[in-house]
C-alpha cells in the first residue's frame, strides 16, 4: 500500500497509476451509492479526477519531483469523492431511514476527514523517499491503514444498506395492498386500534364499497376492475385530510378512519368522495363506464372504540347497499341508520 506513494524500485507511471487506481475505487464508491439511492449517475465527474491526477502526475515536474505535492493532489481528490459520497449518504437519510445509514456515512465522513489531515500534513513537513525508507510518519500510516480498511468497510457498508432496504421492503409488502398501495386489512385494524386510542376524541369512520364491480370485471376482465379500484383509491385519498388512514379491507371495500371530525364534516367528506367517484371519467375498453360507490359513516366521541365505529358504519353501508347503493348513509346513536 505504502509503496503506491512512494518513490522506490517502481517508475514514476507505475506509482502514480496506483494512486489513480486508488482514487478511481473512491469514485466508483461515490457512484454506487448514487445508483444505490436511485439518482443519475455522473461518470464524467467521476472520471475526472483520476484522469487528471494520472495527467498531472506524469507531466507536471512539481508533481513529479516531489512525493509531498503528488501525495497532497491524490488526498485532495480523494477527499473530494469521499466527501461526495458522505454527503450523499446524509441527504438521503430524510427520505428513507436504513438502521446502517449513519455508519456508512460516519465511516465517509471520517476517511475524508483522514485524508484531509494527511494531505495537509504532507505539505507542511515534506518528506522524501529516502525519509520513507527509514521511518513512515504516523499520518501516512494512518492514511493508509484507513484506506486498505475502506476497501472492506466501502462494500461491507452497501451490503448492510442494501440488506436494510430489502427488509423494508419486505415489512412494507406484508403491510400494504398490492394494487393500490394502501393499508392491508390486517394492518389498517392495527392502526386504528393504535391511532384511535391515542387520539381519544371525536372521530369518524367512512366505510366505501365500490358498486358493482363483479359486473365490470365479468365485462372487461379483471384489468378493468383493477384500473377502477386503483383509481377509487387514489379519488378517496385525495380528498381525505393528511391526518386520517385508509386501508383497502376487502376486494371492492375501502375504510378511513378520521379524528377529530365531527358527524357533520364526516357526512360531508363522505359525499365529497361520493361525488368525486361518480364524476370521474372511467375508460374500460374503448367505453365510457360508469362508477358509483356507496358509503357508510359513523361518527363517535371517547367513549366509542374502534371496533364499535367499524360496525355502526359497516351497518350504515349495508343499508346504503339494500337501499339500491350509490348514495351515503350515517349511523345516527339510538336510531336506524338514516338514508341520505
Amino acid at each position: 500500500m505504502l509503496s503506491s506513494f512512494a518513490d522506490g524500485s517502481f517508475g514514476l507511471f507505475t506509482i502514480a497509476l496506483a494512486q489513480t487506481l486508488i482514487l478511481a475505487g473512491a469514485a466508483v464508491a461515490w457512484q454506487g451509492i448514487r445508483a444505490f439511492d436511485h439518482r443519475r449517475l455522473d461518470l464524467k465527474l467521476a472520471a475526472a479526477g483520476p484522469l487528471a491526477f494520472l495527467l498531472l502526475a506524469t507531466s507536471a515536474p512539481l508533481l513529479q519531483a516531489s512525493f509531498g505535492a503528488r501525495y497532497f493532489l491524490a488526498a485532495v481528490i480523494g477527499a473530494i469523492y469521499t466527501g461526495l459520497a458522505a454527503w450523499e449518504l446524509k441527504s438521503s437519510e430524510h427520505e428513507e431511514q436504513l438502521s446502517n445509514r449513519p455508519f456508512a456515512y460516519v465511516w465517509f465522513a471520517a476517511l475524508t476527514l483522514v485524508l484531509m489531515v494527511s494531505g495537509l500534513s504532507a505539505s507542511l513537513s515534506p518528506v522524501t523517499p529516502v525519509d520513507l525508507a527509514q521511518s513512515v510518519p504516523l499520518w501516512l500510516s494512518i492514511a493508509a491503514f484507513a484506506i486498505f480498511l475502506h476497501a472492506f468497510i466501502a462494500p461491507l457498508s452497501v451490503f448492510l444498506m442494501l440488506r436494510d432496504r430489502l427488509l423494508v421492503e419486505h415489512r412494507w409488502s406484508a403491510a400494504t395492498d398490492a394494487l393500490t398501495g394502501l393499508a392491508n386489512r390486517f394492518t389498517f385494524l392495527d392502526m386504528l386500534q393504535t391511532l384511535s386510542t391515542k387520539v381519544r376524541g371525536e372521530g369518524a369512520f367512512l366505510y366505501v364499497d365500490v358498486d358493482h364491480v363483479k359486473r365490470i370485471n365479468d365485462h372487461y376482465g379483471h384489468s378493468g376492475g383493477d384500473q377502477v379500484l386503483k383509481t377509487c383509491a387514489e379519488l378517496i385519498l385525495r380528498e381525505l385530510p393528511e391526518h386520517a388512514l385508509l386501508g383497502r379491507l376487502a376486494g371492492a371495500e375501502f375504510a378511513a378512519y378520521v379524528p377529530f371530525c365531527k358527524v357533520e364534516e364526516a357526512e360531508k367528506l363522505a359525499h365529497i368522495i361520493h361525488d368525486s367517484v361518480e364524476q370521474q371519467m372511467f375508460f374500460l375498453g374503448g367505453e365510457l363506464v360508469p362508477v358509483t360507490v356507496s358509503v357508510g359513516v359513523a361518527h363517535g366521541a371517547m367513549q366509542v372504540t374502534a371496533d364499535e365505529l367499524l360496525k355502526r358504519a359497516d351497518a350504515a353501508l349495508y343499508t346504503a347497499k339494500v337501499n339500491g347503493r350509490n348514495s351515503v348513509v350515517v349511523w345516527s346513536d339510538g336510531q336506524r341508520p338514516s338514508y341520505a
